[in-house]
């Protein structure tokens, strides 16, 4: 089955996962990996938790139309970062290039760190997961899973990243997660 946008809360346990991991913090601006939004005067500004959060101020694209990394790096910023919300795909591609500089050295993806962290050890299949024509992985909407395989994933949430006797993402990083948003606290 096609998640559709149910495919966006992957990105948030990936994002809990390299908080653990070091690889990245919350509240980190993004531009300090994105060199090319240094200069920016929003995009420079753009926290982790402003992409994930919808709340970056990009032009959020089109809902169902994932753009290339590249096209989401280059988004139009519209308003000032934190200060209102946007739904759509722009700001979880542009998580998806800054996951794939973080893991560069070890040659892998946004998937693939998701799949190696938390998949993989809880046994739970992607059947696919879409890429555009960049080679990316579609991050807002591109994951297909069976029913089975999605309460998988839904099970160990709820066991607040658990599985049998492993914490395989600690309980406290998960939970911010599910903190509502400044802005929309229904997000």
């Amino acid at each position: 089955h096609l998640l559709a946008s149910g495919t966006k809360s992957f990105c948030g346990v990936i994002a809990a996962a390299a908080v653990e991991d070091g690889l990245l913090t919350w509240d980190e601006r993004v531009a300090e990996t994105l060199a090319e939004w240094k200069d920016h005067p929003q995009k420079s500004r753009i926290t982790v938790r402003h992409l994930l959060g919808l709340t970056s101020g990009l032009d959020a694209g089109t809902i169902g139309r994932p753009p290339t990394y590249a096209d989401a790096l280059a988004a139009r910023s519209k308003h000032e970062p934190g200060a209102r919300f946007e739904y759509g795909p722009v700001p979880f591609q542009v998580f998806g290039e800054l996951m794939k500089r973080k893991l560069a050295a070890k040659k892998e993806n946004a998937v693939d760190y998701l799949r190696r962290r938390v998949l993989d050890p809880i046994d739970c299949r992607v059947a696919i997961w879409r890429s555009g024509p960049d080679g990316n992985p579609q991050l807002p909407s591109g994951a297909l899973l069976t029913a089975r395989e999605w309460a998988k994933f839904g099970r160990w949430l709820l066991q607040h990243g658990r599985w049998g006797d492993r914490q395989l993402v600690a309980e406290e990083y998960l939970a911010e997660c599910l903190k509502p948003g400044a802005v929309n606290r229904a997000y």
